[in-house]
């Protein structure tokens, strides 16, 4: 009992070490970038051990709110500044359109060419890619076909310098896109920014779209292609085409870290629901993707 007692007693002193220090993060105590207390000086304030010190200071890592440095201490985690994730209700742009992209979109119609080429020429890795896959369980039960089923997955990465910012996943049911094995039609689908989406739709339209949003801990592959730390959250809209009896044709997925993005619906912030927002106005507001 006495044993029990001690292990109670010692769960309790942690959280109440994390508690205290969290509070005094959230309320500015110790302010973004500075230093927290060091271990010896949380062991002696409380009298407890430096093991249940670090269980204190390895909950609010988890938590995003302190990072450690070896050898330096504990350093409260600058918030960074959010830019907007817009869902609009109108004019959906195909995000995994290598025409689409934002380092090919400026040079216009020849921009796919001319990137494409350069980048074979310099040897790098492209932004963007895509081929035909069997559709695993996830990928079959958001497209309502079959596992194996013949799957077009494109996938982009959107990055700001060497900064990764976005990772984008399209799915569409193969049998829907019949052209795509022909060379000359998959060229015209990479470089025509909305030729994809109105193959669907002139073959199943009209269109309804749903757009869920989640959010979870990141796993380490996409920790390795966002760049982001361990345990941080990561966000995850999930847009879904369908026709008008709802059966799935597309599904786009956007990644991107959950500390960095915050979502806004384009009816609700626009003076006019059914205006599209220019280039300056996404700028000005500080939207970095519209979905």
């Amino acid at each position: 009992m006495e044993t029990e007692d001690r292990t109670e007693d010692k769960d309790v002193r942690w959280r109440v070490i994390a508690a205290e220090l969290r509070a005094a993060i959230l309320d500015g105590r110790y302010p973004p970038g500075g230093p927290l207390p060091s271990e010896p000086e949380l062991t002696r304030k409380h009298g407890v051990s430096r093991p249940t010190v670090r269980k204190a200071i390895d909950t609010l890592v988890t938590e995003g709110l302190i990072y450690v440095m070896r050898g330096r201490g504990s350093f409260v985690r600058p918030a960074p500044e959010r830019e907007v994730i817009l869902i609009t209700n109108q004019d959906r742009p195909d995000l995994a359109c290598p025409a689409y992209h934002p380092e090919i979109r400026p040079f216009g119609k020849v921009g796919w060419e001319t990137f494409h080429r350069d980048a074979q020429r310099d040897g790098g890795p492209l932004p963007y890619d895509d081929h035909k896959i069997a559709a695993n369980r996830d990928i079959a039960i958001m497209l309502g076909v079959r596992n194996g089923h013949p799957v077009i997955h494109r996938h982009a990465t959107w990055s700001q310098g060497y900064s990764p910012r976005f990772e984008i996943n399209s799915y569409t049911n193969a049998d829907l896109v019949p052209d795509w094995d022909d060379q000359k039609r998959y060229h015209q689908y990479r470089k025509r920014t909305k030729l994809f989406y109105e193959q669907l739709q002139r073959d199943k339209g009209p269109l309804r779209w749903v757009t869920l949003t989640t959010a979870r801990i990141a796993y380490e592959d996409e920790r390795t292609a966002l760049g982001m730390d361990y345990a941080e959250a990561i966000l995850i809209i999930r847009r879904t085409m369908t026709d008008d009896q709802g059966h799935p044709l597309e599904v786009t997925e956007v990644k991107a870290a959950a500390n960095r993005y915050e979502i806004a619906h384009g009816a609700e912030i626009a003076d006019d629901p059914n205006a599209l927002f220019t280039p300056e106005e996404l700028a000005e507001e500080g939207i970095a993707l519209v979905i």
